[in-house]
């Protein structure tokens, strides 16, 4: 049985009102309230031209309690709103699925109470990534992680391929409390270290930061893997590591598919 309350959760993109879809921009404009979190006023401004019953999510954090904790009430906010009978939109900077907790709890929590929840796909950081500095990642494929996530757990990574280390200005915490990032710059060393392993300490990695504003340029910094520690970084600072070395070919594979390598080259060069 399906319930009155329903909610959409829409991504806003990475430059709100340059970004978002058509399709979320309705959904903004005829829910009977909208909650947000988005980065900047101007994004807060926009949004109220398309809806005037707007709730700001962001007004939950505080310095005195876990990321968590102020996400599970992000998610009891959204429930509650569609509980009492409401068409919710839920509007989130960039794609709404993308390190976004509260967007997938609330729809899961809904879903399982009867309610209709569902979400639209909005354009990421990552999406951003790809255009501003010029990667396609299917050309060598792509690992894309969480930095301290890559930092903390032990992973099989491929050096062959493009890596993506996502809030590397945060990377090393665990507390889910932290907002400043110079107290992390000795994580920064670990993982360096660490990497250099795999690269040569002159192999150049980017500092990437999409723009959130139209006018302002995005964030495109090369440097050494070597100098990483001494980044200056941001929370939404992301490190791009490009493929150290072309990777081989394998042989085996090739020859019981009646392949040579030769012929495999030929085609990569044209």
């Amino acid at each position: 049985m399906k319930h009155i309350g329903s909610l959409i959760v829409v991504g806003t993109g990475i430059q709100v009102a340059g970004d978002i879809t058509v399709r979320a921009r309705a959904q903004i404009s005829q829910a009977d309230i909208v909650f947000y979190v988005v980065p900047d006023k101007i994004s807060k401004q926009w949004l109220g031209t398309l809806n005037s019953n707007l709730v700001d999510l962001s007004e939950l954090y505080s310095e005195e309690k876990s990321r968590l904790v102020t996400y599970n009430e992000m998610t009891a906010a959204i429930v509650n709103a569609v509980k009492n009978g409401h068409r919710v939109c839920a509007a989130f900077y960039g794609h709404p699925g993308v390190f976004v907790y509260a967007s997938h709890k609330a729809i899961e929590q809904l879903k399982e109470l009867g309610y209709h929840a569902v979400m639209e796909p909005g354009i990421s950081a990552e999406d951003c990534l790809f255009a501003d500095v010029g990667i396609d990642p299917a050309k060598t494929g792509c690992l894309s992680m969480e930095a301290t996530q890559f930092l903390f757990y032990k992973r099989n990574f491929d050096p062959h391929a493009l890596i993506v280390l996502w809030q590397i200005g945060l990377i090393g915490d665990h507390t889910l409390k932290v907002s400043q990032t110079n107290q992390y710059h000795y994580s920064l060393e670990i993982l360096t270290n660490y990497l250099l392993k795999y690269y040569p300490p002159q192999h150049q990695v980017i500092i990437y930061e999409a723009a959130t504003i139209a006018i302002l340029p995005a964030r495109i910094e090369y440097r050494s893997l070597s100098d990483l520690p001494s980044a200056n970084l941001t929370a939404i600072s992301t490190l791009v590591i490009p493929p150290a070395h072309e990777a081989q070919l394998n042989g085996e594979i090739l020859e019981k598919l009646g392949i040579t390598e030769t012929e495999i080259k030929k085609v990569l060069s044209e």
